[in-house]
């Protein structure tokens, strides 16, 4: 008999922080962490190592397009929605950043997705990499210091259930 390999062997504590969403949404950002470094790594080594590039670059696609993508629901669909309401102006104009930066990320990932389908891997996919990669940390950084913290202080309890069992059926889905 085959004896299957547990999915958090596999993936880490996913399964854990689920349970602790705001500790899920950090963790999450490490691992789109590691995918901006490869990125970076994509473009330095692109020229000289095209086939490598370009399976590294379709790993990250699909990280980006499956744990990504639910990492922003997560955050729009659930999170957000639940601070909005006892959010001061300065407050709400911070989350309304945040969701800006989405749109930008997605802008500049569509970008580079487009090119790489084109193999259009010149100085310009390399400058798209650059964009969104010093994008995205900065989007980090920002929710890792301001919203980490407003959510700990204005969300409760039952509120932090409720996004963690909505994260959990998106990933059921």
């Amino acid at each position: 008999m085959v004896s299957m390999i547990r999915p958090e062997t596999l993936f880490g504590e996913q399964g854990d922080t689920l349970s602790r969403p705001l500790d899920h949404l950090k963790a999450c950002h490490r691992r789109i962490e590691e995918r901006l470094d490869t990125l970076e790594r994509i473009a330095a080594h692109i020229d000289s190592n095209r086939d490598e590039a370009v399976a590294a670059l379709h790993r990250v696609f699909a990280f980006l397009d499956s744990s990504g993508a639910l990492h922003t629901q997560d955050e729009e669909e659930s999170v957000f929605p639940r601070l909005t309401s006892r959010l001061e102006r300065a407050e709400m104009s911070f989350v309304a950043g945040l969701e800006h930066d989405h749109t930008t990320a997605h802008q500049l990932y569509t970008e580079l997705k487009q090119r790489a389908a084109a193999n259009d891997f010149g100085p310009a996919f390399r400058g798209v990499i650059e964009r969104l990669v010093a994008h995205y940390r900065k989007h980090i950084a920002k929710e890792d210091e301001i919203l980490d913290s407003m959510c700990r202080e204005k969300l409760t309890p039952p509120e932090l259930a409720a996004i963690s069992q909505e994260m959990v059926a998106r990933r059921r889905t």
